[in-house]
């Protein structure tokens, strides 16, 4: 199977994996600012998406702190990586 991009296509695959691995380094040098809010990772990204991830089990949040009512946070970096794991799976199974 041979898959064909434009050249417009490759640039922004190659844009999209530079910014998350940005993320991942981010991440892995302070952790607590990788995390984000629920409400905010559903306003960057779309809350049916998010939803969709998390059933599929492709994120996970985490809770801060023991209250049921505590804030539900994300990686920025995980979220990231499915966005851009979307993007290559509709240019690669068009």
């Amino acid at each position: 199977m041979m898959i064909t991009l434009e050249l417009f296509e490759l640039k922004n695959l190659c844009m999209d994996m530079a910014e998350l691995g940005a993320a991942k380094y981010a991440a892995t040098q302070a952790p607590a600012d990788d995390l984000i809010k629920q409400r905010a990772a559903y306003r960057e990204f779309g809350e049916a998406r998010v939803k969709g991830w998390v059933s599929r089990n492709l994120v996970s949040p985490t809770r801060v702190g023991n209250a049921k009512n505590s804030p539900l946070k994300y990686s920025r970096a995980d979220l990231i990586a499915c966005s851009n794991a979307e993007k290559l799976n509709c240019i690669i199974n068009k």
